[in-house]
């Protein structure tokens, strides 16, 4: 399976499972941590949500194969992953039933043993009750520099933990608008420390996503700003909690336009200068927006539409992710559906233009394409998926989930 240069090799890692047992590509299923490789995803559910069982499992081998870590069942959807630069392992779960988010963590010596030893017992995380933390979405960011974690979750609530568990605070950041309510969070921290915000919104009463919002942190969560679109002044400090609808003084992504069709935020990328966004407004045709904002006046640079491709590509859907080369703050890479094949194109100048880099030659039905923020140690792009089938009922398990790696260190420059 390839395209050019860039393989792109998948390993089927579950099967059959449930129809969305990766959800979504808002937030991080796949990470890298002392070169291993870890990832997470739901494989059954009950009618009333209360009984998924979910999966962590690692490779060490750079994804050919994986074993099991974890495995339990709850009241929640697919655990989101952290790690540190250490090797530490950040998994963050909820609990519809209590309420409560949870934050599992797992010690680098720990993960080292059991990888080596697969047939010992399991090795058993500690973990912090994160109370009024659940919600059906919700995205985690590590902070190295300030050794944190933020927790941000659909119910408006945001939270921040030292490393080691302790949680310093919680906070109703959002609270919903007149037009709209807060349904699917993002969080990315750029090399610099300024954490950034952005959120998909849905209208009261109607299955309708109706808009896109950001903002950003400067200081680790402890006051939030918003770019204007005036420019004058860049920016401004707003209270909380923020309106997240249209109302409120959170920048707008989407445009004035796309109010009444599905606008659906897949994926939001923060590095040194700017924020990257890519995004589908379900317009008559449909709209696949690549957005990018610089950092230092707030103003939209770029909005390449209705089509982000490279000479051939063409990435099509609402999920997709945006990942970069740490050793190289302009070179991006954006992983999505090409007509049912995995794709990848790859951009020199931060998004300025894009060009062909992958294609798988299997076709799937592709479903919540999501990955690693950033390229890893060894150089590949790594992210899941899940093969969608459709199911007769809500609970049937037809699906099945895969892991997949792109040789980023391929690319011509």
């Amino acid at each position: 399976m390839g395209f050019a240069a860039g393989a792109s090799p998948v390993t089927r890692i579950d099967g059959p499972v449930i129809h969305y047992a990766t959800f979504q590509s808002h937030n991080q299923k796949v990470v890298e941590a002392a070169g291993l490789i870890f990832m997470s995803h739901v494989r059954s559910r009950n009618e009333a949500y209360t009984d998924q069982s979910w999966r962590l499992s690692v490779s060490r081998n750079g994804g050919a194969d994986f074993v099991t870590i974890a495995e339990h069942s709850g009241a929640t959807n697919p655990p989101v992953l952290e790690c540190d630069s250490s090797g530490n392992l950040y998994l963050f779960r909820v609990d519809f039933l209590s309420g409560d988010a949870f934050l599992d963590r797992w010690e680098a010596n720990q993960l080292r043993s059991f990888v080596d030893h697969p047939e010992q017992p399991r090795p058993m995380p500690k973990t912090t009750r994160i109370p009024g933390g659940a919600a059906g979405k919700y995205a985690a960011m590590i902070d190295r520099q300030r050794e944190r974690l933020y927790f941000f979750s659909h119910n408006n609530t945001f939270h921040r933990m030292k490393l080691d568990g302790t949680l310093l605070d919680s906070r109703v950041l959002l609270a919903q608008g007149p037009n709209g309510l807060l349904q699917y969070p993002l969080l990315s921290l750029n090399p610099l420390g300024q954490l950034h915000l952005a959120w998909t919104t849905q209208k009261h009463g109607q299955y309708m996503y109706r808009d896109i919002h950001h903002m950003f942190s400067d200081d680790g969560g402890e006051s939030f700003y918003s770019w204007q679109p005036s420019g004058e002044p860049v920016s401004i400090r707003m209270e909380l909690p923020v309106i997240a609808d249209d109302t409120g003084p959170a920048l707008r992504i989407t445009l004035d336009d796309e109010f009444e069709v599905h606008t659906w935020l897949a994926s939001g990328l923060a590095t040194h200068t700017h924020w990257h966004g890519f995004y589908q407004a379900q317009t008559v045709p449909p709209r696949q927006h690549y957005v990018r904002y610089d950092l230092k006046t707030g103003k939209k640079q770029i909005d390449q539409y209705p089509k982000v491709s490279g000479k051939w590509l063409s990435l099509s859907g609402l999920d997709g992710f945006l990942t970069c080369d740490p050793s190289d703050p302009n070179r991006l890479f954006l992983v999505g559906n090409d007509s049912g094949h995995l794709a990848c194109l790859v951009s020199d100048d931060a998004g300025q233009s894009w060009r062909d880099y992958a294609r798988s030659e299997q076709s799937f039905g592709l479903y919540s394409i999501g990955g690693y923020r950033q390229v890893t140690a060894d150089g590949a792009i790594i992210g899941s998926f899940t093969d969608q089938k459709p199911p007769d009922a809500v609970t049937d398990q037809k699906s099945t989930v895969y892991f997949f790696r792109i040789a980023a260190n391929k690319a011509a420059r």
